[in-house]
């Protein structure tokens, strides 16, 4: 640990070393004629192959030898345009594209070049842009960006039905997930079935899983942010889509006369509702079953000048199910995300240039139940607010970043609510937690020859719980003994680490390099996993004097090589990753139900270790293009609490995970694709052997998640055919099957148990409950 700091310590003090060959860096900005970032745009410099594409701030960068080229600037529904510079050493160059007259324009701009996966530090760096995206089959009409990211080589979905996923062994928790920057504690629809990132709205996707900057932070594993787009400066535009499961509708486009202000306004719904009423009304459904989703994506931004830019970007959205099968019974869950953030660019000079955001962040989770005169309902929500501040430089041999952030949180964890004929009762007490996480970073990027790159940073993390608050005393049979009360704003406990971050980047040839990495990071808030299927119930805990920061050490290495002008792109990456203060039920305890008076009373803690490979073949280009990812991993946690104190296999390890992502250009109207997934099954914690005891049964368990679950497989696929396509209008049908050859995936496991326990004769057997058979869907969309 000691050599790792010093060794920061000396490459962010290193003056830049001048290379035996001259080299030079070409950077700046893409904007439009009103001075609105452009991310996404592509530059190009075509006498040497290179290309990138701008940041969500429109900023780019390209290292090339030093000499005069001609560089390509172009971004969809503007005019291209070209220009001749003299790069040499550090040469900065901001170019403003011109609003193309036609109201759309058939051009397709690349995500990232291929051979940026050679010459880009990060080892663990998924970019993708909207038009991988367009590449993933429809699921029930729906354009999913979390099922493009689940086909990633090192990154698993966490079962049937889920949006979350697990990261090099980590656990679905230990993946920060943002929207815009802003945290989104729950993302998923329908039961983890769809996310609630709405394809049409998404500009970028950039996922970290090793080689992670000093100025993310917060979880173990990995960040995952979602940039949505800014609403066009040309024209009013607009798209919409209409399935079988939901409809939706965006619009966009420039506000005033000067077109400084631009807007994007996109909703989405559900009408399963609307149907289970109009088939109740028939007679043909007996059961009160409603359930809907809705979501709303409004963006705004506004220039202020050339060199300042405002940007607005809200996100809300709800689930609510309601099942009543009788007078008698009834069940309730419904969650809501709501996120908000405003920043403020400032462009100092071509080189200099900071944003400064605040954005807030809530999370609402409700399930309910009532039979006859008893009823109870548990209630768990997040609510953050807070800021970010960070400088970006840009020098001849360093791309610097600084700056600080900070968010408050306020959690109710787990509050339960029940009733008997109207009267309350008092299950357990209700809490609120507040605490407040910063930290401050300073990130590196230093180029010292064409061939070596290194990207070195430091984070100081920390946390404080805060007061109000209840500390209760208890005895060895969780009684009361006394109550230590902190009161508003006080200190009760405070973590502070250090969290260094390096990446490196050895070129051995134009077309290939190798990269290592090593990654210390901490994570201040848990969720405690309540059930092992996809539903919203898990909660989430702050770090207190009980429950650590949990934190892992990771180190990963690969080899990146492309073939053929970058048409093919293939990797192999190592990684071993070790965790600390990972987080787990005690044995014995019931959903909703505290074992002791404090909420962080039911807790074990423990160990875990990960360690895999995972292997990458792309193919970009031409009428048949795709990806094959497989991952060979192996994830086991130790406990003192669990086990025996042995270790054990992790619930959610899988040996194998295979995903194949394939799509064919048949005609100019005709596009097919297809979707395969495998993985291993996830291991399960059943008990050995049964027995009847004072006529109860008891379970008997050996080796903790010894029992595997089924393999999981299955194939997707999809075709589009273009009904119309022109500069004003475009319109096309999107036919899907989700599970094509209806595999029965298991979702979870439980037991039957038959016979008479009075006669001592029973019969115990395991059955599988799977969720989603083959679903065929169809949805027209539109574009005008």
């Amino acid at each position: 640990m000691n050599r790792t700091f010093l060794l920061l310590l000396f490459l962010l003090a290193t003056p830049a070393v001048r290379a035996q060959t001259t080299s030079a860096r070409l950077s700046g900005f893409v904007y439009d004629e009103a001075g609105s970032p452009l991310p996404g745009a592509s530059v190009r410099i075509y006498q040497l192959g290179k290309a990138t594409t701008a940041g969500e701030r429109g900023q780019y960068e390209l290292d090339v030898p030093a000499g005069t080229y001609y560089v390509a600037f172009s971004f969809v529904g503007y005019d291209r345009d070209s220009v001749q510079l003299n790069v040499t050493h550090l040469h900065t160059y901001t170019m403003r594209l011109r609003a193309a007259a036609t109201t759309m324009e058939a051009v397709t701009v690349s995500a990232r070049p291929g051979d940026e996966q050679v010459t880009q530090t990060e080892t663990g760096l998924v970019t993708l842009q909207k038009k991988d995206l367009a590449n993933l089959p429809y699921l029930l009409g729906e354009l999913d960006p979390i099922r493009i990211i689940q086909l990633m080589p090192g990154i698993q979905t966490s079962g049937e039905g889920s949006t979350g996923f697990y990261v090099r062994g980590g656990a679905v928790d230990q993946n920060l997930m943002q929207l815009d920057h802003t945290t989104v504690y729950n993302p998923s629809h329908l039961f983890g079935f769809f996310s609630i990132f709405n394809g049409g709205t998404i500009e970028s996707i950039d996922l970290y899983k090793g080689g992670i900057p000093s100025y993310y932070g917060g979880r173990l594993s990995s960040i995952t942010n979602i940039t949505t787009r800014q609403g066009s400066t040309d024209k009013v535009k607009g798209e919409g889509s209409i399935g079988l499961i939901a409809t939706g509708l965006l619009l966009e486009g420039p506000l005033g006369k000067k077109k400084k202000a631009s807007f994007m306004v996109a909703a989405r719904r559900t009408y399963v509702d609307f149907f289970a009423s109009g088939l109740r009304r028939l007679g043909a459904l007996k059961q009160d079953i409603n359930y809907y989703f809705y979501d709303l994506n409004v963006n705004f931004d506004y220039s202020l000048g050339p060199r300042d830019h405002l940007r607005l970007r809200s996100y809300t959205g709800q689930d609510d199910f309601r099942y009543n099968t009788s007078s008698t019974f009834k069940n309730t869950i419904d969650w809501r995300n709501t996120t908000a953030s405003l920043s403020w660019l400032h462009t100092y000079n071509d080189n200099l240039y900071s944003e400064l955001m605040v954005n807030t962040s809530l999370y609402d989770m409700s399930f309910g139940a009532a039979i006859t005169t008893y009823a109870f309902n548990i209630k768990s929500d997040i609510r953050d607010w807070g800021f970010t501040y960070q400088v970006n430089q840009q020098q001849e041999k360093h791309t610097l970043a600084w700056g600080l952030t900070y968010t408050h949180h306020m959690l109710r964890p787990n509050n339960i609510y029940a009733y008997s004929e109207d009267v309350e009762l008092s299950i357990s007490p209700r809490i609120k937690l507040q605490g407040e996480e910063a930290a401050l970073f300073i990130n590196d990027k230093i180029r010292f020859s064409d061939k070596l790159e290194v990207n070195a940073g430091l984070r100081l993390s920390g946390y404080r719980q805060l007061g109000p608050f209840d500390r209760y005393v208890e005895d060895e049979n969780m009684q009361v003994l006394d109550t230590l009360h902190y009161g508003r704003g006080k200190t009760i406990k405070q973590y502070g680490n250090l969290e260094p971050r390096l990446a490196l980047r050895y070129s051995l040839s134009s077309s290939s390099s190798v990269k290592l990495s090593y990654d210390k990071t901490y994570q201040y808030l848990h969720q405690a996993p309540l059930s092992s299927v996809s539903l919203p119930l898990d909660i989430w805990v702050p770090s207190s004097s009980t429950i650590r920061p949990q934190s892992a050490d990771q180190v990963s290495a690969g080899y990146f090589r492309n073939f053929r002008d970058n048409m093919f792109e293939t990797s192999v990456v190592l990684y071993y990753k070790t965790m600390r203060q990972q987080l787990e039920y005690r044995e014995g305890v019931i959903i909703g139900y505290s074992k002791g008076y404090n909420f962080d009373d039911n807790f074990v803690f423990g160990k875990g270790l990960s360690y895999g490979s995972e292997l990458s073949i792309k193919k970009n280009g031409g009428k048949l293009h795709g990806q094959i990812s497989y991952t060979l991993s192996h994830t086991t946690r130790k406990f003192d609490a669990l086990n025996e104190g042995k270790s054990f296999t992790a619930k959610y390890d899988r040996l194998h995970d295979l995903s194949v992502l394939a799509n064919y250009v048949v005609s100019p109207r005709w596009t097919v694709s297809c979707v395969f997934v495998y993985g291993t099954g996830n291991a399960l914690n059943l008990p050995v052997a049964r027995y009847i005891v004072q006529e109860n049964v008891v379970n008997e368990y050996g080796e903790r998640n010894a029992f595997r679950m089924p393999p999981y497989h299955r194939m997707d696929l999809a075709a589009t055919y273009t009904v119309h396509k022109s500069d004003k209008f475009e319109s096309s049908w999107i036919f899907s099957v989700y599970n094509v050859y209806n595999r029965r995936n298991p979702y979870y496991i439980y037991f039957e148990t038959t016979g008479n326990l009075d006669d001592y004769e029973l019969s115990t057997s395991i059955k599988q409950v799977s969720l989603f058979p083959i679903i065929p869907a169809v949805t027209y969309r539109l574009k005008f």
